[in-house]
């Protein structure tokens, strides 16, 4: 029989005669190998000697495998972390935005509170306004409040806020008015002295903090930390509402009169809520702008215009 090249043919006899020896010689190596590691355990011994040997290379083949996990695991959490602390930034803005909010409600109802404590003191009606724009520079300080003729405004009309007086009404329109501010280089306010009852009066210095009292007498009773007042001539301001407070007193010599400088008690620079003082012609007007600001037991409590 013929075979193609390449393939399986039977081999001669004393070939296969060898191999039979040759795997027989194997078969018997084997068994005394099994013999001898079961009385004496030198496979084992073999094995384990190997595996240390062998173990570096596997922890080297694994390291990069592992650092890869850690790696990964790292970065999950790093990500994690990032989410949670930019959640927590954004909680903790809308929190400062909410304080803030309530540190303003908190200032603003604190100011009304003491408009409705100014309104009690001057015992007058008036109109609570509130500022639009201001208007400070050296030679015209005024304000722009949201109330006008429409509200019962009038020219001449004295604003005060929960401290002092600060100006009073210069022009009015339908909606709105503009306050020439007490500061203002054109305006002068007749002023008493509370401590000694001089009256004199104070004049706007284009300075938002700072008044002049001139034309003084050399030997006038006034010192640092006199309280200055309206004096109530005129007619336009009721007497008592707080002006300034003197700052200094000079008398120089060789001038004829002595000088003073007070710095105003209202926030002329600060205050958002005003009060506009009513006139005796403002009538029913007086009467429901003490409703429109103050709760009933108060309007009941403030009086009519002296």
């Amino acid at each position: 029989m013929n075979f193609p090249a390449g393939t399986w043919s039977p081999v001669p006899g004393g070939n296969q005669a060898a191999r039979t020896a040759r795997l027989m010689a194997y078969g018997l190596l084997a068994t005394i190998l099994m013999v001898l590691d079961y009385r004496g355990g030198y496979v084992s011994d073999i094995r384990g000697r190997t595996a240390v040997l062998v173990e570096p290379l596997l922890l080297a083949v694994e390291a990069p495998f592992g650092f890869g996990r850690r790696l990964g695991e790292e970065l999950r959490s790093r990500h994690e972390l990032q989410d949670r602390i930019a959640l927590i930034e954004q909680q903790l803005r809308s929190r400062e935005a909410a304080l803030m909010m309530l540190e303003e409600f908190e200032s603003e109802n604190a100011e009304l509170r003491r408009l409705l404590e100014a309104s009690r003191r001057v015992e007058v009606a008036f109109r609570a306004a509130e500022l639009m724009s201001i208007d400070l520079n050296p030679y015209s300080h005024r304000v722009l409040i949201n109330r006008g003729r429409r509200d019962g405004l009038e020219e001449g009309q004295p604003v005060i806020d929960a401290d002092g007086v600060i100006g009073q009404v210069a022009q009015v329109a339908r909606n709105s008015a503009h306050v020439i501010l007490i500061s203002d280089p054109d305006h002068a306010l007749p002023v008493r002295v509370r401590r000694t009852d001089l009256r004199t009066v104070a004049y706007g210095t284009g300075q938002i903090n700072s008044l002049r009292l001139t034309d003084l007498p050399m030997n006038v009773d006034l010192e640092p930390g006199d309280v200055l007042i309206t004096s109530g001539l005129g007619g336009l301001f009721p007497p008592g509402l707080p002006v300034a407070e003197v700052q200094t007193v000079s008398r120089r010599a060789g001038e004829p009169f002595a000088r003073a400088d007070a710095r105003p008690i209202g926030r002329l620079d600060r205050a958002r809520h005003v009060l506009v003082v009513a006139t005796d012609a403002a009538g029913e007007g007086e009467t429901e702008a003490r409703q429109e600001v103050e709760p009933e037991p108060i309007a009941d409590e403030a009086g009519a215009t002296p």
